[in-house]
């Protein structure tokens, strides 16, 4: 018997197939889910999704990105499973792949191909170096780590003494599903106004690399290459990670005439006596000012436990904040009193898992968790009844692999 599940939210009624695996295709489909979208992720009877929990691995992340979604596992390249996959597709919004670029029309699903079935489609293509391009380019493989090489992002990332560092968790994979939620989004939207479907096009060091903002034109307009700044800017005094009395970390930022008005008055330094002046921006690393002001840092921080220099710091008017372990998170009462962490029950069995809240929040057509992480084909029955296959039909799929079914999260 299906599932009943009241409609909530933005998206409700909008339609939406997920036919990628790991972070970046599920993240955005899960986000999606959260804001109302009825999701089927379509999983390959030959190839398990390896961030699924498995004996390994807890396969945390999956609770989260496969939330408010159904799974249907189900081989869609040939014979029945692509003509069912093709009947999914006339009453989808909306397509999520995150194959290699051009896999799709290896198997004779190129964009055009999927418009003669349903023309307002809209096709997320979210891959490591895009649909377009140095063919050799286009069919490489990639991961987080590669998009962040990639793209320059990893480069700027560690002490400048050492290795480049990645950065996590896993950056260019959230990146990239974001900018697949926005493309997606706005081509839905047009979509619906003339029935003409769209292709998105997202590659994952393309939106590591617009989300490098300052440094990127930086280099672009002057020539100037970044320097790996490690826990401390290499520019400005006040910017950065501190040790405090016991040990805790904070972190700091003083930037902007107001925020060093205020940061030097909670020091005890003069603002009108050289080398400082009212209405400077940030007290340059090198320059007289900058040692000062890191030499009374020093000393403040060496005086106080984190919670004690933070709140000094709050009180003045200057940014900062402890870092935070998770369990400092969990602790915290404006997380508790914001709810961003939350409890929902699991899809598979009468247990409950705890994880992140719906984001963004919504006022007034809030997003919710209706369901939790689909076991592999959980669904099956239920899609392709839908469809109108029977019994028997769904029998002989399984005995042919064009569908399969696990019983347990790991398997």
């Amino acid at each position: 018997m299906a599932e009943e599940f009241a409609p909530f939210g933005p998206l409700q009624g909008v339609k939406v197939l997920n036919l990628s695996q790991a972070i970046a295709g599920p993240f955005a489909c899960a986000m999606l889910g959260d804001l109302g979208a009825d999701v089927i992720g379509i999983e390959n009877p030959k190839g398990r999704d390896t961030s699924r929990p498995n004996p390994a691995l807890g396969g945390w992340g999956t609770q989260m990105d496969r939330r408010n979604s159904r799974s249907l596992c189900m081989d869609v390249r040939k014979g029945r499973g692509r003509e069912l996959f093709f009947q999914l597709l006339k009453e989808a919004d909306m397509l999520v792949e995150g194959f290699r670029g051009g896999q799709m029309e290896k198997w004779d699903m190129s964009d055009e191909t999927l418009w003669e079935v349903n023309p307002r489609l809209v096709i997320v293509h979210i891959s490591g170096f895009g649909q377009t391009g140095v063919p050799e380019y286009v069919t490489r493989a990639s991961f987080d780590g590669i998009g962040q090489a990639f793209s320059g992002y990893m480069e700027m990332n560690g002490f400048p003494d050492r290795l480049p560092i990645p950065a996590f968790p896993q950056p260019s994979d959230y990146f990239t599903g974001l900018f697949g939620i926005v493309g997606g989004l706005a081509a839905l939207n047009r979509a619906k106004e003339t029935g003409k479907g769209e292709s998105v096009d997202i590659a994952q060091y393309e939106a590591m690399i617009r989300c490098s903002g300052f440094y990127v034109m930086n280099y672009l307009n002057t020539g100037g290459l970044p320097v790996r700044e490690g826990s401390h800017s290499t520019s400005s005094a006040g910017y950065g990670a501190y040790t405090c009395k016991d040990g805790v970390p904070l972190y700091i930022l003083i930037l902007g005439a107001g925020v060093v008005r205020n940061a030097l008055k909670a020091l005890d330094i003069d603002i009108n006596q050289e080398p400082f002046y009212d209405g400077m921006g940030l007290c340059a690393m090198g320059t007289p000012a900058g040692d000062i002001l890191e030499e009374k840092l020093a000393a403040f921080f060496a005086e106080h436990t984190g919670a004690e220099a933070e709140k000094i710091l709050l009180d003045a008017g200057v940014p900062c904040s402890r870092i935070y372990t998770f369990a400092d998170c969990d602790a915290d009462p404006h997380y508790q009193a914001r709810e961003t962490f939350t409890t929902w029950k699991n899809a598979y069995d009468d247990g409950e898992i705890r994880g992140v809240n719906v984001i963004p929040k919504l006022k007034n057509n809030p997003g919710k968790i209706s369901r939790g992480m689909p076991l592999v084909g959980q669904h099956n029955e239920e899609i392709l009844h839908s469809l109108g296959v029977s019994d028997d039909e769904i029998a002989a799929l399984y005995e042919a692999g064009t569908i399969r079914q696990e019983k347990t999260p790991i398997g």
